[in-house]
This record gives structure tokens, C-alpha cells and sequence, in this order.
């Protein structure tokens, strides 16, 4: 576990979890290992996960365990909880008993039945303005998570953010990538198609439009009707 420097300051910050992110193998592996390195620094961590919004829609990233997922999806369900309260305002929010608790029913519930009764949510901040970020720690012990604690969490998030940042700017710029090239192969299609009506139209005049350019022009030898029978 980590301590504080009398200043506040976070020692040994585990820089594996800071690696940069540069291939497709260890995108999952980084968030992951975001989600264990967040609670391992906190003794009364029972579970963490890492939640991500982007276009208005939350979805949990990461997580240490099964019922991290569940307490995350609690909160979706209800558009409200702490994790997504962090997240949206950009603010660290701390709940010390669940069961004293009104602010958000469903998640208070779903802690109750997971038997967690605290926890803490710090805001990842992401440069994109259209996605926000949390890391969310669960604990089961009623005031789980101290000032002191806060602290440490506070000073791994910001390098924990880069990650994240890095794995989304990762897969938005693959995205991007294969919708461009399914453009310009669509786009490719496109012209070979125009190509080959405009040679069906320019290489095969009809016998129409060779006749009828003008009514007053003599007839050609071509162009005469063929005497009946």
C-alpha cells in the first residue's frame, strides 16, 4: 500500500499502471489494472471499477469484481448514483453509510444486497469534453473511507486519467480509421458504377438520338424509313 508523505503527497504511485497505451492487446489489461492498483492503495477497499460516459452513456470499463459491476449497473439504471454524481460534476464524492444515506435509493439498495455501505468516487478527467470518467471504490465497512484517504485516491487518479484518456483517444482514432476507409471503399464503388453507365451511354448512342437532332435536317441513308411491304 502506498503512504503519505508528511506533505500529502502520494509515494511509489505504481508506475505499471502509467505505461502507455499502444496496441489493441493491452487495452483492457491498462483499465484493468487501473481498477486493481485504485483499490489496492486503500485498505478498506472491497472492490473498484472504472466507469466511462461517452455520448451520454455510462458503461463500467473495469473491475475488480463481479459485484462492483452489479453497484455500477445499480446507478446506470437509475441515471443517479455517486459514481456518475463524480463523473458528471468532476468532483470527489464520498459516502460514509449506506444505510443513513438518502441521496440515491436504488444504489443504497443494491449496496444492501452486494453488502457494501461505503464508498468513494473520484472524477477522472478526460480531455474530451463529450466523456467523463470515474473510479469508484466500494468498501463494507461503515466509514470505510477517511480524509486521509481521499488524499491517496485523489493523487492516483490524475495519473490513472491519462490512461484512460490514452485507451479512449486509442479507440476513437481506430474508429475513426476504419470509417474512413469503408468511406473511401464505398466511394470507390460509387465511381466504378458511374464509370461503366457513362461508357454504356457514350459507347452505344441509340438510333434514337442519332435521328431526331433535328426535325429539318435531311434524312441519311441510316436514318430513312424502310419502305413497307
Amino acid at each position: 500500500m502506498n503512504a503519505l508523505e508528511p506533505g500529502g503527497s502520494v509515494v511509489d504511485q505504481r508506475p505499471y499502471v502509467l505505461t502507455r497505451v499502444t496496441d489493441d492487446a493491452n487495452l483492457l489489461e491498462s483499465l484493468q489494472r487501473v481498477a486493481s492498483a485504485g483499490c489496492e492503495l486503500l485498505a478498506n477497499c472491497a472492490a473498484s471499477s472504472v466507469t466511462i460516459i461517452t455520448a451520454g452513456r455510462p458503461v463500467t470499463m473495469a473491475a475488480t469484481d463481479d459485484f462492483a459491476v452489479a453497484l455500477d449497473q445499480a446507478q446506470y439504471d437509475a441515471d443517479d448514483g455517486p459514481c456518475l454524481t463524480s463523473a458528471r460534476r468532476e468532483q470527489l464524492v464520498r459516502v460514509d453509510d449506506l444505510a443513513g444515506d438518502d441521496r440515491w435509493p436504488d444504489f443504497r439498495d443494491a449496496g444492501h444486497e452486494h453488502g457494501v455501505t461505503s464508498s468513494l468516487s473520484l472524477p477522472l478527467l478526460i480531455p474530451d469534453e463529450d466523456t467523463f470518467g470515474a473510479l469508484n471504490i466500494y468498501g463494507r465497512a461503515p466509514g470505510g473511507f477517511s480524509p486521509d484517504d481521499e488524499r491517496v485516491a485523489r493523487g492516483f487518479a490524475t495519473p490513472a486519467a491519462v490512461v484512460v484518456a490514452n485507451v479512449i483517444a486509442y479507440w476513437e482514432a481506430l474508429a475513426l480509421s476504419r470509417n474512413l476507409s469503408a468511406a473511401m471503399e464505398h466511394r470507390g464503388v460509387i465511381e466504378q458504377a458511374k464509370g461503366i453507365l457513362m461508357g454504356e451511354h457514350t459507347s452505344a448512342p441509340t438510333r434514337r438520338s442519332e435521328c431526331s437532332d433535328d426535325a429539318r435536317r435531311p434524312r441519311t441513308a441510316s436514318c430513312a424509313t424502310s419502305p413497307s411491304r
